[in-house]
């Protein structure tokens, strides 16, 4: 349990030094998930190589130039979200722009005091 006996006071420059590693460590993190958004990315865009998969997409309607990663995994996704997969249509939904995630909130109003009763004699 933490309490002001067992706290160790720190001085200002070594508070300074501890949140200056904290933001050197913050922005190697950011710098990493922007490095795997973007070959995401690009994984994404890459044309399909499998032939059975281009079959299925071919079959499917789809253009050869429109056969991407991205086009197969979200025409996945769509097998299995009319399959009943509910993390798919939620998914899919979301991804589609159909289900936007909101949070709405409504303010309560304060209750009304208890008048008090009369009381008979």
């Amino acid at each position: 349990m933490a309490n002001e006996q067992n706290l160790v006071p720190l001085s200002t420059e070594k508070a300074r030094e501890i949140g200056r590693k904290g933001g050197v460590a913050s922005g190697k993190a950011k710098r990493q998930r922007k490095t795997l958004a973007q070959i995401g990315d690009m994984i994404g865009g890459l044309d399909i190589k499998s032939p059975k998969n281009r079959a299925i997409l071919k079959q499917a309607g789809i253009e050869d130039e429109d056969m991407i990663n991205d086009v197969g995994m979200m025409f996945r996704l769509n097998l299995k979200a009319q399959g009943g997969d509910p993390r798919a249509i939620e998914l899919l939904s979301k991804l589609r722009g159909q289900f936007k995630e909101q949070v709405e909130t409504t303010v309560l109003e304060p209750p009304k005091p208890l008048s008090p009763r009369k009381q008979k004699k």
